[in-house]
């Protein structure tokens, strides 16, 4: 006699989405890792520029004056908050979705569909990865232009945090790029034509205190303006408004969630 077995639901061999297996997230860590140090030159490029500017900032004794015209600030006070961000908005619009894009057009994630590795996985390990070189980094700029007499983050309880925020919102924004466009070259475009949108805001090209009032606010709800003003804030030594850190924590959340719904395999 045979003996009835219950229909297999196909939803349950696969992994939940938003659960991390802490023991799974290790080996792809190590995994994406090892990928990485063999291919470092996508993530290398967008390091060497800016902690080089942020150096040699910090060396020429004029930039390092206030000016009235800068709203008391000097010139390295200003761009240090923005190299600070360009490295890490570089690094979420450009490294982040090649990566992810480049394995979906090789078939990689197609093959890791059938084994227990989820999105959210994935995702947290290449987040993982990308924080840390981006981490690095901002260590350096900020580490080393003291050496040459540049000032130090006069709040750098403030300063930290404020980054940590606007990397989780930029990062999160390359997750996004990397689950909605399927193709590397478009994914590119994409994130290229983002990045110079956020580098705007920031003030990269149009500093933030010579903006008009309404262009300022609006950048206030961007993550590299919101970012880029509380970093500026720690800097000279006052804490970041309230209004930058929950607009960096709902961009960081929201787009977390989204590359998360909308990633998929193939």
């Amino acid at each position: 006699m045979s003996i009835p077995t219950q229909p297999t639901d196909p939803a349950a061999t696969i992994p939940a989405v938003g659960r991390i297996n802490w023991r799974a997230a290790r080996a792809m860590l190590i995994s994406e890792g090892r990928l990485l140090a063999r291919n470092p030159g996508v993530v290398l490029w967008t390091v060497v520029l800016p902690v080089a500017a942020a150096i040699i900032l910090g060396s020429i004794p004029a930039v390092r004056r206030p000016s009235a015209g800068l709203g008391g600030l000097s010139f390295f006070q200003l761009y240090q908050p923005i190299l600070v961000f360009f490295a890490i908005t570089l690094l979420a619009m450009q490294a982040l979705p090649d990566v992810l894009t480049r394995y979906r057009e090789m078939g990689v994630l197609k093959r890791l569909r059938t084994t227990p590795v989820s999105p959210t996985l994935l995702l947290f390990a290449q987040l993982t990865l990308i924080l840390s070189v981006a981490i690095v980094c901002m260590a350096l700029m900020v580490v080393i232009p003291p050496l040459g007499g540049a000032p130090w983050p006069r709040n750098p309880g403030g300063f930290v945090i404020t980054y940590l925020l606007g990397a989780w919102a930029m990062l999160g924004l390359g997750m996004v790029i990397a689950s909605l466009f399927h193709n590397a070259k478009v994914a590119a475009g994409f994130g290229s034509f983002l990045f110079f949108v956020m580098q705007f805001f920031a003030g990269l090209w149009w500093q933030r205190p010579n903006m008009p009032v309404w262009l300022r606010d609006i950048s206030d709800y961007t993550p590299s303006g919101a970012a880029v003003q509380g970093l500026t804030d720690s800097s000279i030594g006052h804490w970041p408004r309230a209004l930058h850190l929950i607009v960096l924590a709902v961009w960081g959340a929201a787009t977390s969630r989204l590359a998360i719904r909308f990633f998929s395999w193939e």
